[in-house]
């Protein structure tokens, strides 16, 4: 029996997935929207097993300068990363807040290792969003952009727009057609779009020309990629990019919803991946036109997949970090010294999150008070947060526990006990789809049966495009440490 994998192959929040192999090795980036370090890197040799090594954006000046001020929901949305003579590039759109001269600006960057460090980003004002590269066999580079896909060319290194943009093809539907991808295949120029929408119509569309610019000819056997069963476990399947592996076969990774009790998108948008088998007329077809598959043979058989011993995947602060005031140690503790703010603050640095990994899992740290001369004064302890609209604090102060919810604009429920912090405490969250479980030192004090405010569905109010994160806090002055001791799934 063939060995298997199952999708989606990156749960939690993991959206419009992007990916390049160079050689015999897959890397792929996804949008982290307001969170720093910002546009995740992940490598693969297998195309199902990832782990992250490192970040487009990661200087804090530059994030302070440009995701500072941002709503929730905005920041980089839909990165690409591409490979050319012997540089990595990732493009994105850096949507701004909608008080902004130009609401969506491009982003570009490139470095010559897949890790990074990136060089400092450059800005183009062009409208639009979803933006990928592509080079054609002249050497010509050209980005393209929705709606459509309109296609402008570009300097080599990016930094200079050389055109206008163009619309090459308008897509299968008609409705919202973005997330532009371009390949060349046997003399044939292929245009992939996402269409529908994010939410339950979203699919996957593909022309062809063998002209750069026209006209396309529709695939007859779009969408190539949809979910025509709306009560499947797997969801919104769309926003996709083909690879090619060394052998000659392609696959597509794309992105996927998954929804608790059919509603709630707790998890934000996952990452599928199927192969892509092509007709004997070169038209590409994914599974068969069944929509996702749930399990399917791994892509290498006899690939043996080895974890690294430490990746570079980071604890996350919404829009900027104040590296004088959060530290992260190398047996995975972190510090952070309050500034004052609370979560709901767009100018809050003291906070760090982790995207929640699936529907069932326990997270418990220990936190600890080190500053012996000081009284403590602060709240503080560990958060289920979506955004600075809608999060859950599960904290103490000198002398209470409490957990509080809080959801535009109010702390709408808090419940409360007695309790005498003494330095050091543990923190332990069981979470059971929209249940939550709050216990302090292993003793039982809370139990929320339908938190729904965590989910992407929670609140109507902004650009609710992330998912459910776990972390930890300083709301006061002073400087904590935490140890996390599990997530288990």
């Amino acid at each position: 029996m063939e060995e298997s994998y199952r999708n989606p192959i990156l749960k939690g929040m993991h959206p419009d997935p992007s990916v390049v192999r160079v050689g015999e090795d897959y890397y792929m980036v996804h949008s982290s929207f307001l969170y720093f370090p910002a546009i995740p890197i992940s490598h693969s040799k297998d195309l199902v097993h990832w782990e992250v090594i490192g970040y487009g954006v990661t200087d804090s000046t530059w994030a302070e300068e440009h995701l500072g001020g941002l709503e929730c929901g905005r920041g980089f949305w839909a990165p690409d990363i591409s490979y050319h003579n012997g540089r990595f590039y990732i493009c994105a759109t850096l949507r701004l807040n909608d008080d902004a001269p130009c609401i969506q600006t491009q982003m570009i960057t490139s470095s010559t290792c897949p890790q990074g460090p990136y060089d400092t980003p450059v800005i183009h004002e062009v409208l639009g969003i979803d933006p990928s590269l592509f080079t054609d066999d002249d050497g010509k580079r050209y980005m393209l952009l929705n709606r459509g896909a309109r296609i402008m060319e570009i300097s080599e290194d990016g930094r200079k727009l050389l055109s206008e943009p163009s619309l090459i093809w308008y897509g299968h539907s008609g409705h919202a057609p973005e997330g532009p991808h371009l390949i060349k295949k046997d003399g044939y120029y292929y245009c992939f779009l996402a269409e529908g929408g994010t939410g339950k119509g979203h699919m996957i569309t593909v022309s062809r020309s063998r002209s750069l610019y026209g006209p396309y000819e529709p695939c007859p056997f779009n969408p190539i990629m949809h979910q025509k069963d709306g009560m499947s476990a797997i969801q919104c399947c769309g926003h996709g990019k083909p690879v090619q592996t060394q052998d000659g076969r392609w696959f597509m990774v794309y992105l996927c919803s998954r929804f608790l009790k059919g509603q709630w998108g707790m998890l934000g948008r996952e990452t599928c991946l199927d192969e892509i088998k092509w007709t004997l007329d070169g038209w590409p077809l994914m599974n068969q036109g069944k929509g996702p598959s749930y399990i399917a043979p791994l892509p290498y058989q006899q690939q043996e997949y080895k974890k690294a011993e430490q990746t570079a995947e980071s604890w996350l602060t919404p829009r900027a970090r104040d590296e004088s005031s959060v530290r992260e140690e190398k047996d995975g503790s972190v510090w952070i010294r309050g500034d004052g703010k609370d979560l709901w603050e767009k100018s809050c640095r003291s906070l760090l999150v982790k995207s929640q990994p699936d529907f069932q899992f326990t997270m418990e740290f220990t936190m600890e008070f080190m500053e012996e001369e000081k009284e403590f004064s602060s709240n503080a302890g560990v958060t289920l947060y979506y955004d600075e609209n809608t999060y859950i604090k599960f904290g103490v102060t000198k002398d209470t526990v409490f957990v509080s919810e809080y959801v535009d604009r109010a702390y709408i429920r808090t419940e409360r006990q007695p309790f005498s912090f003494q330095k050091t405490v543990t923190f332990r969250v069981e979470t059971h789809g929209l249940q939550r479980t709050f216990l302090l030192n292993n003793s039982y004090l809370w139990h929320w049966p339908d938190v729904t405010s965590i989910c992407s569905e929670g609140l109507s109010k902004g650009k609710r495009f992330t998912g459910a994160m776990y972390g930890v806090y300083v709301n006061g002055g002073n400087l904590l440490r935490w140890r996390q001791h599990r997530e288990i799934q």
